[in-house]
């Protein structure tokens, strides 16, 4: 078989079911099994399967009677950070990992661009991806969103945003679940015992995430008449405040939203708390010298599934700006304390 290409035939032989079963399972089908489809996709994987896009296109159309054009690529586009940030941080780095391994599974290959350190502006950036017939376009996560419009030729383009960070035309995207984070914590710290748990966030992350954050802390605090109370918004009411606070409401368990709060809230009060493995993160860190347990998010994940879904709308021809835009949340890994 290393002669020639691998066909679903072959992985159904291999698998022993029908060819349809492995159509459907490579497409993660409802109507197959989950372990069905993990067991025939393993198949592929081991026999060297990958699907020809152009192919792909032209089942998605063959009802219309005409073949859909593809290059075969995707547009990974860095909105932040250059080329040597996004090829070191461990973040990054996920998110191209799985981007690229489910790009390769679907037959495509993934291009890379980074307008702000090569100075491309929308228009351009449109032509370039023109000019190469790139039509699916990734856009890694914003930190500070995108404020204006960055002109891209969106008629012709099938677009997904990684992250929650807001852009001036509605796009599809794929995002971490916060809510589900924060109540995976809240339940954690509960079996641990904490009667009392407190939370320190961000309102630009809250407001971000459409209030999933407080909603999740609010809804499943083990006292939902005092969770209102136990909210910090460090970035509104700032560092200096937060010993005071801390005092006068003497939670037994704190939930920091971000590992990296972790220098601005350090007090003795605090620094007690993770001593008795009292605090908790909602974005575990590997490597933490605190060893906080929580919540790793996983944007591998995430760009695989922004994979499978701009590669979907290519091949559908659905191009342009969403009239539905689709909103694909992606639940995180509980890990615990790491001990090196």
């Amino acid at each position: 078989m290393s002669s020639r290409r691998c066909t679903i035939k072959d992985i159904a032989a291999h698998a022993g079911v029908a060819v349809s079963t492995v159509s459907y399972a490579l497409r993660n089908h409802p109507s197959i099994p989950k372990e069905t489809c993990a067991r025939i996709q393993a198949v592929g994987e081991k026999l060297g399967y990958r699907p020809d896009p152009q192919i792909s296109a032209l089942m998605a159309h063959i009802g219309r009677g005409r073949a859909v054009p593809s290059s075969a690529r995707i547009a990974l586009v860095w909105m932040q950070g250059k080329r040597a940030h996004t090829r070191s941080d461990d973040f990054f780095l996920q998110m191209r990992e799985g981007a690229n391994e489910r790009a390769g599974l679907r037959g495509y290959h993934l291009e890379e661009f980074w307008p702000d350190e090569d100075r491309l502006s929308g228009p351009r950036l449109t032509s370039i991806l023109k000019a190469r017939g790139i039509q699916s376009v990734i856009f890694s996560p914003s930190i500070e969103g995108v404020a204006s419009d960055y002109g891209l030729g969106w008629e012709n383009l099938a677009c997904v945003v990684l992250g929650h960070a807001r852009w001036p035309v509605e796009l599809h995207r794929v995002a971490h679940d916060h809510y589900h984070g924060i109540c995976e914590c809240l339940q954690r710290m509960t079996a641990a015992g904490v009667t009392r748990p407190a939370i320190v966030l961000t309102e630009e992350i809250n407001q971000r995430t459409d209030s999933a954050v407080k909603a999740a802390f609010i809804t499943h605090h083990p006292s939902e008449g005092r969770a209102r109370g136990l909210i910090y918004p460090l970035d509104q009411k700032g560092a200096r405040a937060f010993p005071a606070w801390l005092r006068t409401h003497n939670p037994d368990g704190v939930l920091l939203l971000r590992r990296e709060m972790w220098a601005d809230v350090k007090t003795p009060r605090l620094e007690k708390l993770r001593q008795a493995g009292r605090v908790w993160c909602a974005n575990w860190k590997a490597g933490d010298p605190l060893e906080l347990p929580g919540i790793q998010q996983r944007y591998d994940l995430a760009a695989r599934a922004a994979v499978d879904l701009v590669t979907g709308l290519e091949q559908s021809r659905t191009l342009g700006l969403p009239d539905h835009p689709q909103c694909v949340q992606i639940r995180g890994d509980w890990r615990e304390h790491t001990v090196a």
